[in-house]
């Protein structure tokens, strides 16, 4: 075997315990030889070097990818909860639009009193007029045939006409007479309006007090109370 192999066997750690007696023999007697040696014993440990710099480089390439998911992962969540949370701020902090809340919720209550005639005879004569007013929308018309009768559902229907009328104001003052405000017939109907029409004059406490009362007592509208109230807070 030529010294060259024997190297090679040496730098890999493959020589056998014969052939490792044979190397350190040449290496006391040959300084070539052990020159040669110490030359590649030199190249081995700069080529293990270099791969294990590029095995820490490649490592450290790997934790920083990993560390950069984590980081990214993180920042979506911390991003996601700050989109969240300022549409939730913005949600809550937006001002209450009375208009629109009034607008969607109310509708004229219906005559179910009087039909509608066109003749107008006998003693309800002024009823059957203010009520074609009424059913025609000629609410303006309504409210002063009605403000002239002293019967509870004229009270109530004249306060609905000055709701139509846009004369909210004086619907309240109306349906917080004492008349109305102790009608049975009328009271859930009164509760109902007197929130709207508090609504509509932007007083929200005072809706709110008559938006309870109709949650409590009045199962038809009780679930647009309750959606009513969500946006007023």
């Amino acid at each position: 075997m030529n010294t060259s192999d024997l190297i090679e066997k040496y730098i890999q750690k493959k020589a056998t315990a014969e052939e490792l007696e044979i190397i350190k023999q040449l290496m006391d007697r040959d300084s070539e030889f052990k020159s040669e040696v110490s030359f590649h014993l030199e190249i081995r440990k700069a080529i293990e070097k270099e791969e294990r710099e590029r095995l820490k480089q490649r490592l450290q390439s790997l934790e920083q990818n990993k560390q950069n998911k984590r980081f990214l992962s993180l920042w979506w969540k911390i991003a996601a909860v700050f989109v969240v949370g300022a549409g939730l701020l913005w949600l809550f902090n937006q001002p209450v639009n009375y208009e629109k809340i009034y607008v969607e919720n109310f509708e004229i209550y219906p005559n179910i009193v009087a039909p509608t005639v066109r003749d107008f005879n006998g003693s309800e004569e002024s009823i059957a007029k203010a009520f074609n007013y009424y059913d025609s929308r000629n609410y303006r018309e309504a409210a002063k045939a009605f403000g002239a009768l002293q019967t509870e559902d004229a009270h109530f229907y004249y306060a609905m006409s000055l709701m139509g009328d846009h004369q909210i104001e004086k619907a309240i003052e109306i349906m917080k007479s004492f008349d109305l405000q102790s009608s049975e017939k009328y009271k859930n109907q009164i509760n109902w309006y007197l929130a709207l029409g508090y609504l509509k004059i932007r007083d929200k406490d005072k809706s709110i007090i008559y938006l309870k009362k109709v949650i409590k007592n009045d199962q038809t509208r009780a679930s647009d109370a309750q959606k009513i109230m969500l946006k007023l807070k």
